[in-house]
Order: structure tokens, then sequence, then C-alpha cells
């Protein structure tokens, strides 16, 4: 082979290669670009989906909301308003003792939020103003809206109060009327230990107001020669696990110590008769007493009421 063969020969080897080497380059650099042009487009059809979603069809029906809705959170911030001005305007009222309720009843019409507290402040008021009767039914009017566990007991502690009230222990001279009285007891007993407010069965209830008058209707009807009912339920208790006969069988025991207690309370009525003479001052001194809410033989119930409003 000649020189002039083997210089071409080189060349075209060469060549070849230079040939590859840019053939190389130029698809590096068509990846390059496509891969820059996918994240372009990428970006782009995100920001489109961004501004399709923000996009309002509507303006003028998207700025009618937002008008409502303005129009309605401003309704509701001037009901708030009106609503503290009128509690407020009652506390000022209560505090001076008077005892008007025409705001707080207007708030039951627009029992929202914390239903309870119009229902609670005018059964304050009718307690004051010596209307228990009243006062009972809006007391229980505000168990019913369902208050907070605090605010449950101090309904509960002036529910129970007004239900002593309502008891003149000055004249319980039948029968009947010591057991009208014992039953109210018993119910404003059972009102103070519900949700745990009272403990029935011993001191450890969470409310330090309606344990104290718990233990003071306690001493009210030991006075009268009875147990609360709590003891008579736990038999109850004890008998249905037990497999006991049921009903009727607790029906004819709350019934045989219903007997005994009327027996021990008429004994006690025959010598409270012959001492009535004697016991004159202690009744003036123990109808002082329930002048200021307690029960017989003790003022303290009285004290626990003290008009809480919020």
């Amino acid at each position: 082979m000649s020189k002039e063969e083997s210089g071409k020969e080189n060349m075209t080897r060469n060549e070849k290669r230079e040939e590859k080497k840019l053939r190389r380059l130029e698809k590096q650099e068509k990846k390059r670009i496509e891969k820059m042009e996918d994240k372009a487009r990428i970006a782009a059809e995100k920001k489109k989906d961004r501004e399709e979603f923000w996009k309002i069809e509507d303006p003028i029906g998207f700025m009618r909301i937002i008008n409502v809705t303005c129009v309605i959170l401003a309704i509701f911030a001037l009901f708030l308003s009106v609503r503290y001005i009128i509690n407020l305007v009652f506390l000022v009222n209560y505090n001076n003792e008077i005892y008007t309720t025409s705001g707080e009843e207007f708030l039951t019409k627009l029992n929202i939020p914390e239903g309870y507290v119009p229902y609670y402040n005018i059964g304050n008021a009718d307690y004051m103003n010596g209307n228990y009767d009243n006062a009972i039914s809006n007391y229980k009017s505000a168990l019913e809206c369902h208050p907070t566990e605090k605010r449950e007991c101090d309904i509960r502690v002036n529910l129970a109060l007004a239900m002593l009230h309502k008891i003149d222990f000055d004249h319980l001279d039948s029968e009947k009327q010591k057991a009208n009285a014992i039953r109210t007891l018993q119910a404003a007993r059972k009102i103070l230990c519900e949700k745990g407010c009272a403990d029935p069965y011993g001191t450890d209830g969470h409310d330090p107001e309606a344990e104290q008058l718990k233990q003071d209707i306690d001493k009210m009807l030991e006075e009268l020669g009875t147990k609360p009912e709590t003891d008579q339920g736990d038999e109850a208790d004890q008998q249905q696990s037990k497999g006991g006969k049921g009903d009727e069988q607790q029906k004819t025991k709350r019934e045989q110590q219903l007997q005994e207690d009327l027996e021990k309370q008429k004994q006690d009525a025959m010598e409270e008769r012959r001492d009535a003479d004697n016991e004159k001052s202690q009744t003036g001194q123990k109808t002082a007493d329930d002048s200021s809410g307690g029960g017989p033989g003790d003022g303290s119930a009285g004290d626990s009421f003290d008009g809480k409003t919020w």
C-alpha cells in the first residue's frame, strides 16, 4: 500500500470518529432541550390549573355571596352584643335588688349560644321574688340546655334550694305533710347527686356547695325520722344483681319502710305536741333560720344560694 492510500485511510477513520462524536453531542443536546421543554410544559400546565381553580366565572354572583356572608356575620355579632348588654343590665339590676326579667325572657326566644344562661337568671330572679314554682321550672329548663359541668352544679344547687323553700317546716302537723316534706327532700337530694355534683354515698362530690346542701338535707331527713333513698336503692340493686324478685319485692320493702317511718313520725308528733309550750323560743329561732333558706334546725342550706349569674 502506498503512502497516499494509507493517509487517505487514516483521514477517513478520523472523519468517522468526528462524525460519531458530533452525532452523540447532537443527541445529548436534543435530550437536554426536550427536558427543558417538558419542564416548561409542566410548569405551564400547573399555572393553568391554578388559574382555573381560582377563576371566578361569575364575579357578580361571587360578590353577592360575600356580601350576604358579611351581613350574616354582622347580624350575629350584633346579637352577641345585644345579649351581652341585656345580661349586663340584668346583673346590675340584680345586684341592686331589682329582679326584673323582661330582657332575659327575650333571650329565651333567641337561645344561642349558652342557652341555659337566661333560664338560670330568670330562675334566680323568681327565687329572690319568692316565686319558687317558677324558679323550679326555669332551673329545669336551664338543665335541659346542656350546661357545662360547673354551671350544671350551680343550677342544681339553686333548684334544690327552691324545692326546699316550698316546705313549711313550721307546720308539719299531719303525717301527710311530713310525708310530702320527705318526698321533696328526697327529690332535692337526688337532683344534687345526679351527674356527681354531690356524692350520694359519701362526701366526695365534685361541687362543695352541692355536697354541703346534700349533707344539710340528710340532717333534715334524720330529724324527720327517715333516711336517704340511696340506702334502699342500694338494697334494690343488690337484689337485682343476685337475682331478686324484682320491682314487686322492692315496692313491698319500700312500703314497709314507709309504714315504719310513719309510725315513728306519729310518736314524734305526739311528743312534740306535749312539749310545744316549752319549745316556743326554739321554734322562733328555727323560723328565723328557715326564712334564710335552711331546713329544720339548720340555716346553712340557705347560705348556699348567692344568686350566681353569668
